[in-house]
């Protein structure tokens, strides 16, 4: 209701929400990083999923009728319809089912009529002329002990074969038994061979239907696979039903994984949404140098992670080098989600998009990414505390993997263990090794490109002593207050001491015209204008970053360098040029800013200020208290006329930093109060002398 009455409609969160998502895809040029930054991770993942298949996959992968290549074991616990043996069982139940036999009405009264035509003893109806003949030559008795046999046999077999050898095996079975000579046997069998036809046929479908009936009643086969079971062996065909089981389980068959690719597309797509919004809610945003080394850095993880999985066949730690290459050199708030987001999907393009792989890089990701923060929270001073700081993290990390197999019940070896150590120690080599290439290609900075500056040796500094060893001493001063406030309020100590040695390094181009830089009784200002004095040292700011750019320094050093004035006035000459009646105005003497965009570079330009009004002074201090007023003056002095308006620090922080200042300049500025010799020497005789009044 308040916005309302103000004039302003409240969005819903559904149209605030894509009013803040839509317009990080526009084509404009304040976009222009961000669109890079996607592009190139999108490129680099099709490009990783294409040549992973065709190089591996598409050789090594099984594929549904021929042999494996290699032995397949579970990951994770799965049960699963066993198809092959289910078929196995109910193909050998339906084969113990015998054919379905059915009498043929019509043959067998065929059968039955010529019996009875041979029993009446009418041979001429049934029999041809050949067998009438051969069975008229035979003696009556033998006639008739032939037609006996024939009627019996003939009688108990007609209902029982079911074709030709059958009934012809039946024939001779009972012919050997009668008493039959052989060759009225062989009389008698061609009889029953024409009188008698198998009466029995089977009925395919009537069997078909049985077989099936007895097969559906055998319950599938329920397997339990437990991780590390054998899934498929090497060289066993893999049939539809292994196939689908090894994709269950999430290993790639050997035909193109266009639904891994599209998936991790789109979470590429997804996740970069949430770095690119963290960052513009940040005070300093990141250049395009910088965005396009965060691309660079991800798409190195995880071509590295995906050569090493192929290779080692295990958890090759690749978040490591995530986090040792973010954590150093992106502010901490923006590291931690790039490493989450960007180790997930290094896990999900090397090892597939299995769930419990996929469960396994979502909780190590951010993992890494906290502990890498707590390691590097102060800044490594050297590159074996790198290495040291990694190996540790992966020494975590390993022993955090081993409990989520453990808990999620996904197959591990201790081989994966002593893989993790090896990776962990590579890593860290990887790191350091690596960590001077990306600081010179995109110009970022980390602690040691930070110490390796702030180092007396560097060329800069060392004109700074030759040249103006004035400027070089004030320097130094500045970097110790500056540095040992930041401590106190937990900001880059280093960042700010590499910035508070560079931030007059404009003063080489005319240093006697600094004061610090002059002899006592010289000084070149006399003879100018006050105009023009002021116009030669308000140029060593220009001067400065014109040095910074001729010698490569960093970005964020040359800051120091624009914002250690910020807009102040050089008031003593323009109160020189009023007092001499010059007609002028204040901006003429104002130095050109900006104003400090940071709290390093604030501090800075305090401590600045603060050294230079205490070293001004030119006497000791009388006591603390007027050593704390000055600095006081000085800060307030600041803050009132408006440089500290773009830099968030709280009354408590400017007090810390007030306090921080006056304990160092306490045991610098000191006095030294020694007392005379010749009074002490006279204090001592007038004591002896009253002990000898008074012994």
């Amino acid at each position: 209701m308040k916005n309302i009455a103000c004039g302003e409609k409240k969005k819903a969160p559904i149209e605030k929400f894509f009013s803040q998502v839509l317009p990080n895809f526009e084509l404009k040029a304040q976009n222009g990083q961000y669109i890079v930054f996607r592009l190139i991770l999108l490129a680099v993942a099709v490009l990783l999923i294409w040549t992973n298949w065709y190089v591996y996959d598409r050789q090594k992968n099984y594929m549904v009728g021929y042999p494996s290549n290699k032995t397949y074991f579970a990951i994770t616990s799965e049960r699963y319809e066993d198809r092959a043996a289910t078929l196995d069982l109910r193909q050998r139940a339906a084969a113990r089912i015998m054919d379905v036999m059915v009498q043929d009405d019509k043959i067998a009264e065929e059968v039955n009529r010529r019996m009875e035509i041979l029993e009446r003893g009418d041979y001429a109806a049934i029999l041809d002329t050949p067998l009438l003949d051969l069975l008229k030559k035979l003696q009556p008795a033998s006639q008739k002990n032939i037609i006996k046999i024939v009627l019996e046999t003939g009688k108990k077999i007609r209902d029982e074969a079911e074709n030709r050898e059958e009934q012809t095996s039946l024939i001779w079975k009972h012919l050997k038994k009668s008493k039959l000579t052989q060759s009225e046997r062989n009389v008698a069998f061609q009889i029953l061979d024409i009188i008698l036809n198998p009466t029995l046929q089977s009925d395919s479908e009537l069997t078909s239907r049985l077989r099936d009936d007895v097969a559906s009643q055998i319950p599938s086969v329920i397997r339990d696979i437990r991780p590390g079971a054998v899934l498929v062996n090497k060289g066993q065909l893999v049939t539809p039903s292994l196939a689908k089981l090894l994709r269950s389980q999430g290993y790639p068959d050997a035909a193109f994984p266009f639904k891994q690719l599209v998936f991790i597309l789109i979470a590429i797509i997804s996740w970069s949404l949430w770095p690119v919004w963290i960052e513009r809610g940040l005070k300093e945003k990141l250049s395009f140098n910088e965005w396009v080394y965060v691309a660079v850095v991800l798409s190195l993880t995880w071509t590295l992670e995906l050569l090493f999985a192929r290779l080692g066949d295990s958890y090759s730690m690749a978040v490591l080098g995530l986090t040792g290459w973010l954590c150093l050199t992106l502010p901490v708030s923006l590291s931690y989600h790039i490493i989450f987001g960007g180790g997930a999907i290094s896990v999900m393009i090397a090892y597939g998009t299995n769930p419990g792989i996929v469960a396994i890089g979502c909780m190590l990701a951010p993992l890494s990414a906290g502990l890498g923060r707590i390691l590097f929270l102060d800044s490594p001073n050297h590159r074996i505390t790198i290495w040291r700081d990694l190996f540790f993290l992966g020494l975590c990390l390993s022993v955090f993997s081993i409990v989520i197999h453990w808990g999620l019940g996904i197959f591990f070896t201790y081989r994966m263990l002593l893989m993790s150590l090896m990776y962990s120690a590579l890593w860290g080599t990887i790191v350091v090794a690596l960590l001077p290439l990306w600081e010179n290609l995109f110009d970022v900075i980390s602690p040691l490109r930070l110490l390796e500056l702030s180092h007396p040796t560097q060329p800069l500094i060392k004109r700074l002593q030759l040249e103006a060893p004035g400027t070089y001493h004030h320097t130094l001063m500045v970097g110790t207050l500056a540095e040992a406030a930041a401590d106190k309020l937990k900001m880059n100590g280093l960042l700010v001491k590499a910035g508070a040695y560079y931030h007059d390094i404009g003063k080489l181009k005319n240093p006697r015209y600094f004061v610090e830089n002059q002899l006592k009784g010289e000084n070149l200002h006399d003879g100018l204008s006050p105009s023009l004095s002021a116009l030669v040292l308000i140029s060593h700011v220009r001067d400065g970053l014109e040095i910074a750019e001729e010698n490569k320094l960093p970005n964020k050093l040359r800051r120091f360098i624009a914002e250690h004035h910020g807009t102040t006035v050089q008031k003593y000459f323009y109160e020189k040029a009023k007092a001499l009646g010059e007609n002028i105005s204040e901006e003429q003497f104002r130095y050109p800013g900006p104003r400090p965009q940071s709290r390093e570079t604030a501090l800075v330009m305090l401590a600045d200020s603060v050294e230079a009004a205490v070293k001004s002074r030119n006497k000791p201090f009388e006591s603390i208290r007027d050593l704390s007023l000055l600095v006081s003056n000085v800060i307030r002095s600041k803050a009132e006329s408006g440089q500290l308006k773009d830099v968030d620090f709280t009354v408590k922080d400017m007090y810390s930093i007030e306090s921080c200042f006056v304990d160092i300049l306490r045991s610098t500025y000191h006095s030294r109060e020694v007392r005379d010799v010749r009074e002490l020497a006279d204090e001592r005789n007038a004591e002896k002398k009253e002990q000898m009044k008074n012994p």
